[in-house]
């Protein structure tokens, strides 16, 4: 197969979608997607639990990780009422800030920007993998691994990130750049959960709680987060745990040592001392088991009593002493988890680096190294956090992308 096109887009993901939607404003500009499954947009179907999480309204800039600097330009050109719009698309923004699709459906926004592009004339080529680029602007050559051969006069790259490889996602954006001597942060898995000792875990599965997290780093708190904490076989997980993900990953990388502080009881330690002590007093014949039933879950006040030394539990809270109760006071206050890793790129939801910002230019993400060549969404150094916020740097900078590249033949 061998094609001539105006605008080869290298993905059909978001952003990939965004830049064909935006590119195509232009009449008589021949724009082709070329998406390596065999249907675009696989992993826009998983987001937001099925229902989309199209964007966050407080996204800006400087909530996001790497080159959020570079993010700025594209983040505040991006018109979402007038791009949602444009492909039939009604939002409903709860009180957040996040918006969903007034269907709830992750397929229907799919469906509205895939009407979108065949409406305009954007043409797609699915089961093509590109294995190379080739040549400089207005005669590239897009080779992919079957042999198969698309010219261009612009190129777009939004291949994705490696995150999530059953999506999609893989390394496809160093294959393609290094060759032109593009550069690249180191690439880490981002927003997934945090591998702790099994032993500070143990029998702890399925167990969750509403409270807050820290991240520690010795001994010093980096960050914290409050929501939702779920304990896994191995480790952490929720939403909150997997905010804190983001600060994790690099120093991890370089050997830092680092630790989890959680708060299953909603209070300080002299808080959960008198706390605990009235319990007791409260409820004397109960066995030590069954003494925070109703507070938090079973299961994580046992493991807190085992942590502190305290034991057996069968015993009556009668029997607890002043220093066992500031023992257990401490666990469930200040229950201390050693990190030993992140969830890898199979598991996690996004990731962090990326192709280096640096070289493109922020105002049209056309590579300063190759001219006709331009990059958008997660294959570059800039990654948020959950809640919208990197569907909405895939719409901004693939529409800038789109826009940029068609304006500029």
């Amino acid at each position: 197969m061998e094609k001539y096109v105006d605008i080869a887009i290298i993905g059909g993901g978001a952003s990939g979608l965004a830049a064909a939607v935006s590119a195509k404003n232009r009449e008589n500009v021949r724009v082709e997607i070329l998406e390596k499954l065999p249907r675009s947009g696989k992993k826009l179907l998983a987001t937001g639990n099925g229902r989309c999480n199209l964007f966050n309204e407080n996204a800006a800039h400087d909530r996001f990780f790497g080159a959020k600097a570079f993010a700025k330009f594209a983040l505040s050109a991006f018109d979402k009422d007038a791009f949602f719009s444009s492909v039939g698309l009604e939002i409903r923004t709860n009180e957040n800030g996040l918006a969903y699709p007034m269907s709830n459906q992750a397929s229907a926004v799919l469906d509205c920007l895939r009407f979108t592009c065949q409406e305009s004339g954007v043409s797609e080529t699915t089961d093509f993998a590109a294995a190379k680029i080739e040549g400089k602007k207005g005669k590239f050559r897009i080779v992919s691994d079957c042999g198969d051969i698309v010219y261009a006069r612009r190129v777009i790259l939004a291949t994705g990130s490696m995150a999530q490889p059953k999506l999609g996602g893989n390394n496809a954006f160093q294959t393609l750049l290094k060759p032109f001597g593009h550069s690249f942060e180191k690439c880490l898995p981002a927003l997934s959960y945090l591998k702790t000792d099994a032993n500070d875990v143990a029998g702890l599965k399925g167990m969750k709680y509403q409270g807050e997290i820290a991240l520690m780093m010795d001994g010093r708190e980096i960050a914290r987060e409050t929501g939702e904490i779920l304990f896994s076989e191995n480790g952490v997980s929720g939403i909150a745990a997997m905010q804190l993900s983001l600060h994790a990953a690099q120093p991890l990388s370089k050997g830092k040592k680092l630790s989890v502080c959680m708060s299953p009881l909603p209070m300080t330690r002299s808080e959960a001392v008198s706390f605990i002590e009235k319990r007791k007093n409260g409820f004397s014949e109960r066995p030590l088991e069954e003494l925070l039933t109703g507070v938090i879950a079973k299961r994580i006040a046992q493991a807190a009593f085992k942590r502190a030394g305290i034991g057996p539990l069968t015993r009556k809270a009668a029997s607890l002493s002043r220093a066992e109760i500031e023992k257990a006071s401490g666990e469930l206050t200040q229950w201390q988890c050693r990190i030993t890793g992140i969830g890898g790129f199979d598991v996690c939801q996004v990731m962090l680096g990326g192709a280096m910002c640096s070289e493109f230019d922020e105002k049209t993400m056309e590579s300063k190294l190759v001219p006709g060549l331009y990059a958008a969404g997660e294959l570059m150094d800039v990654t948020g956090p959950c809640g919208g916020y990197n569907l909405t740097w895939a719409w901004a900078s693939g529409t800038l992308a789109g826009r940029s590249a068609s304006e500029s033949l």
